[in-house]
């Protein structure tokens, strides 16, 4: 039974013969007088407009975390992307032989000469490969590999950068 100990409150209001009706109805079916029927109704239908207020709010977070949500999802292809190119240079560069080391002459890899920077073998410093004081008596680098590697890493690079460009 609906009971409200402070009722000392009037509103005048006109409604149409169908809300009187529907508001009899109401408290016929509760048990309830007509006043507390409309006070109940009254109050249920103004949560129900606050709700309204707080559903449009959450739909609107909602689109937003949505939105939020896709743009990670594109940064995160875009980073995916850039690791599967990064693991392929990084196969390609442990595996292509470049050249020989100056030292103990064992076949170096790009991963050897770029990565680590010495001799997988005698862990002698390639670093005059790259920047030699003065031209060794023989090559000690295949050109075609070095620039087929130095060539893969610029494109992974671009890649990189074009790609982080537009997920900013």
């Amino acid at each position: 039974m609906l009971a409200y100990p402070d009722m000392s409150q009037v509103i005048y209001a006109r409604v149409p013969d169908a809300v009187k009706a529907d508001v009899e109805r109401y408290a016929d079916q509760r048990g309830v007088t007509l006043s507390s029927a409309a006070v109940d109704l009254l109050q249920r239908g103004l949560a129900a407009a606050g709700e309204e207020r707080s559903i449009a709010n959450l739909e609107t977070r909602l689109a937003q975390v949505s939105n939020d949500k896709a743009a990670l999802e594109a940064k995160l292809q875009v980073a995916t992307n850039d690791v599967g190119a990064l693991r392929m240079f990084s196969q390609r560069a442990a595996t292509t032989t470049v050249g020989s080391c100056p030292s103990c002459h064992s076949p170096i890899t790009g991963m050897d000469l770029l990565g680590r920077g010495s001799c997988a073998k005698c862990s002698a410093s390639l670093l005059d490969l790259l920047a030699p004081k003065a031209p060794p008596p023989q090559p000690l680098l295949d050109d075609r590999a070095i620039g087929a590697l130095v060539g893969a890493l610029g494109i992974v690079l671009i890649t990189a950068a074009v790609f982080a460009s537009k997920g900013a």
